[in-house]
């Protein structure tokens, strides 16, 4: 038997299975869930063909004579019971107890003739049915807890993108702290300029008299 193949329909078994919750949940609100309808139909196709040819690769090993099938056997009924399932979930409480237990009304369970008393079959079928919502609710409660470990991950990788986030901040904080008083060094250097040019401007006349003086001598000293 084509063990990829089961393995792809388990995973779609249990994709459609999500699909489905998510269908009835919208059926329940009274909301529109058609594209999930159409969705799960496909899907419940492609299972149902799936297993036709899972079927028949098993009877082809049976009849070739291959010894050990009980593995593939317990994998396709597995899977025959995921689509069961589903099929019981698409429909009503009706549908899902024939889809899952088959139509057993109008026969009757009694114990032992001591006691006497007949047990009402649909008794019996609703306690299935029940059963049957226990185990959805678990599945339920599994997929609530991975999504739980999921938000716990996303939480994580949250606060550590917060302590980096801190880190950033503080030193775009100390950057500005060095802008500031590199800033305030340049306006003390600007004063210091501004100071000596006006100080040069004030004292001109004074530096032309000396400059004068200057070649003054050095044209006395050439012409004698």
């Amino acid at each position: 038997m084509d063990t990829k193949l089961a393995s792809r329909l388990d995973i779609l078994a249990d994709n459609t299975l999500a699909t489905v919750y998510e269908r009835n949940r919208l059926r329940d609100l009274k909301l529109n869930y058609d594209k999930y309808e159409t969705q799960i139909q496909k899907k419940l196709t492609q299972l149902r063909d799936g297993l036709k040819t899972l079927e028949e690769q098993l009877a082809a090993e049976e009849e070739a004579g291959v010894a050990d099938t009980k593995t593939d056997e317990d994998k396709l009924v597995e899977l025959q019971v995921k689509v069961d399932k589903l099929d019981a979930l698409m429909g009503d409480a009706d549908q899902a107890r024939e889809a899952l237990f088959g139509n057993k009304r109008g026969k009757s369970v009694r114990f032992s003739p001591a006691n006497q008393m007949e047990v009402d079959p649909s008794d019996l079928e609703n306690g299935q049915i029940l059963q049957l919502q226990q185990r959805i609710i678990e599945d339920q409660d599994t997929n609530l807890d991975h999504l739980s470990d999921a938000i716990r991950r996303q939480r994580e990788l949250g606060l550590l993108i917060g302590d980096e986030l801190d880190t950033h901040a503080q030193l775009i904080d100390e950057t500005h702290e060095m802008v500031d008083r590199t800033d305030a060094r340049l306006q003390k250097a600007r004063k210091k300029l501004n100071y000596v040019g006006r100080k040069v401007k004030d004292n001109r006349s004074i530096c032309i008299v000396i400059v004068l003086i200057f070649v003054f001598f050095v044209l006395l000293a050439l012409f004698r």
